[in-house]
């Protein structure tokens, strides 16, 4: 867990630096029960909580170049990373014809082989 807060820390320092932004309001705190951290520039804005296990919930925002606004919500734990956001891709709909064919094999199972 030290790792991962060592480079999200270093991350943090690397965009305020190359942008050369002064943050506007920046918490970095960690205890021996987790984390907390948060920070907000003039277009953008991160939240983080975690424990000690290295579970995490926290968001994301910003503003993109055509003044259109994006905000993430995720949660990171031993199963991955689990964005949610209106601006996320999405699968398109399964068929009605594979629907239908997916049914079908569910209710007729193959009969077993005998030798």
């Amino acid at each position: 867990m030290f790792k991962f807060l060592l480079i999200t820390v270093a991350a943090l320092v690397a965009i305020v630096a190359a942008d050369e932004l002064v943050a506007q309001t920046y918490l970095n705190e960690v205890r021996a029960d987790g984390f907390e951290n948060n920070w907000q520039l003039d277009h953008s804005r991160q939240a983080a909580k975690g424990d000690a296990n290295g579970n995490m919930i926290g968001f994301y925002e910003y503003d993109t170049p055509e003044g259109e606004h994006v905000k993430v919500y995720y949660t990171a734990d031993e199963n991955g990373y689990h964005p949610q956001s209106e601006w996320l891709p999405t699968p398109p709909p399964i068929p009605a014809h594979v629907l239908r064919a997916m049914e079908y094999i569910r209710t007729h199972p193959p009969k077993p082989e005998t030798k």
